[in-house]
């Protein structure tokens, strides 16, 4: 269960960036047709955006707590 709290918020900001990428090519070339209209393409790149925030947050204190807690007895392998 550690292992798939760990990877969840790794695997959002990887989504996030992907989602990101294809605002950008959107943006560049509409024909493609990546996302629909204006409005959803803002409250996107929003969620995208707080997402990554969120995600990087999560693991930048994941591995604080991991590293404070890194006895023998305490790892869980």
């Amino acid at each position: 269960m550690k292992k798939i709290v760990t990877i969840i918020p790794h695997a959002t900001i990887i989504m996030s960036i992907m989602f990101i990428t294809l605002w950008i090519l959107d943006q560049y070339n509409p024909n493609m047709n990546f996302l629909d209209s204006k409005l959803s393409n803002t409250l996107l790149l929003i969620l995208f955006i707080l997402s990554t925030v969120t995600s990087i947050i999560a693991v930048i204190f994941d591995r604080k707590l991991g590293r404070r807690d890194e006895t023998p007895e305490n790892r869980i392998e």
